[in-house]
């Protein structure tokens, strides 16, 4: 059984990095909602920019892939401007 983090638009937007935001979504529980023809991701009543025409397991699994991909290049590209590279 997984245990997930209760969602709230307040500690969202306490974390200051698009990182710190991206791992507290990922610790929360992720399910999709029908808009239009497809899935779209979402995080409490927090829509995500994830859209599948699959089913909800595999809108899901975009999503975490998504906000993984995210967390990553926002590391590193603030690692890139520490070490002074462009």
């Amino acid at each position: 059984m997984n245990t997930y983090q209760a969602f709230s638009r307040e500690t969202l937007s306490s974390f200051k990095t698009l990182a710190e935001q991206c791992r507290y979504l990922l610790s929360c529980k992720i399910s999709a909602t029908a808009s239009g023809k497809a899935l779209q991701a979402r995080v409490g009543d927090f829509d995500l920019p994830v859209y599948c025409n699959g089913d909800e397991y595999q809108t899901i699994q975009k999503a975490v892939f998504w906000l993984k991909t995210q967390a990553t290049n926002y590391l590193n590209a603030a690692t890139r401007s520490q070490q002074g590279v462009n």
